[in-house]
């Protein structure tokens, strides 16, 4: 009977060096896996804020397209002003 529970002893102590084993290796990966997610995370947050300074960089050029729009317009229109104030001239 000693012998018997001396084996089991043995094959249980067994088992748990093989789990102790097994937990460590998967502590190792869990803090492993946590640091990814850490970097990932950072790096979102980078191309988050990157993709809104783009936005907001799109947004000004719009802006400043329409306003060089109107610019031209304006300059059209005096062009337009002055070959009719340099006609009248001629013809006066």
């Amino acid at each position: 009977m000693r012998k018997v529970l001396e084996n089991c002893s043995l094959s249980d102590e067994e088992r748990m060096d093989a789990l102790e084993s097994q937990l460590k290796e998967t502590r190792f990966l869990a803090e492993e896996a946590d640091r990814k997610y850490d970097e990932v995370a950072r790096n979102l947050a980078v191309v988050q804020d990157d993709l809104e300074h783009a936005e907001t960089g799109q947004s000004k050029i719009v802006e400043l397209e329409e306003e060089l729009r109107v610019v031209g317009n304006n300059l059209k229109s005096l062009e337009v002003s002055e070959e009719k104030i340099s006609a009248g001239q001629r013809e006066a």
